[in-house]
């Protein structure tokens, strides 16, 4: 008997590759570095930490992947691939269509990302009608189901209100809809629940893992605070002064971690002693 060769399929769960990212500033005397080669990979479904301290690369690394870095000033090389593109090439056009549709981003602060002279409806509305053919209706009543979603109560009355009417934690649920009301494919969570009262920051992470978890969308959560870190993300890099100094499974890294400033970065997590 004649045996047939046997085939392996393998399937490819990345999503985004990033491969020797440099970052330099030309706006000074002389240029500086805030990026070096950093690589890395985001699978799809995966919940990836980008951990360190202010200045360490981390928000600037999240920044060129959402393309929201200007080009002038600053010289970036390297590649960012995503269904293969490299987004750090892409002409500006097409880098639009990809912004608030395949990849969103939530910002730090609400209060300053939203605009306060605009009803929230209309601008959870945005990605809609910058990416969407839908009616004004169709797009009123996806926009309250989002807002239903991410568990705001009220939700016709919020699609009224302007941003000064709510809560820092309404306003960053709020956030969460308009980045995925177009059902996105990565979401780019900076430092998402700084500003938050603890009950509240619970509250938004449990949301984000939910999102997570029903939708497939992957997160890359960008944060200084380890302890956040260690509950939501999958696997986790760690970055000092522009390089990636670490990286690895989360449970791996905290249980055992190799690099000294990860060590440190670690330890200084606050302990709670229960009597």
């Amino acid at each position: 008997m004649v045996q047939l060769p046997v085939l392996i399929l393998q399937v490819n769960n990345m999503l985004l590759e990033v491969k020797d990212l440099t970052i330099e500033f030309h706006d000074h005397d002389r240029p500086e570095t805030v990026v070096e080669n950093v690589s890395f990979s985001l699978d799809k479904g995966e919940i990836l930490g980008l951990v360190g301290e202010s200045g360490s690369g981390k928000s600037m690394t999240a920044m060129a992947i959402a393309g929201l870095l200007p080009r002038k000033k600053m010289k970036k090389s390297g590649e960012i691939i995503f269904e293969e593109k490299n987004l750090l090439t892409l002409p500006r056009h097409d880098l639009r269509e990809l912004q608030g549709d395949e990849i969103a981003v939530i910002f730090q602060e609400p209060m300053t990302a939203l605009n306060p002279t605009m009803r929230i409806g209309r601008q959870v509305e945005e990605a809609l009608l910058l990416h969407r053919d839908m009616t004004a209706q169709d797009r009123k009543n996806r926009a309250i189901k989002y807002l239903k979603a991410v568990e705001l109560d009220d939700a016709e009355r919020i699609y009224e209100s302007y941003p000064h009417e709510l809560s820092g934690g309404q306003r960053q649920r709020v956030m969460i809809a308009s980045a995925m009301i177009n059902r996105p494919k990565i979401l780019i969570a900076d430092e998402p629940t700084t500003a938050l009262d603890v009950t509240v920051q619970a509250q938004i992470i449990d949301l984000l893992q939910r999102t997570n978890k029903k939708l497939g969308v992957a997160i890359l959560f960008i944060s200084h605070d380890l302890s956040l870190i260690s509950r939501i993300t999958h696997n986790v890099i760690v970055m000092q002064n522009g390089h990636i100094v670490e990286k690895g499974n989360t449970d791996e890294i905290f249980a055992a971690p190799k690099n000294d400033y990860t060590k440190k970065l670690i330890a200084a997590i606050p302990k709670v002693e229960l009597k």
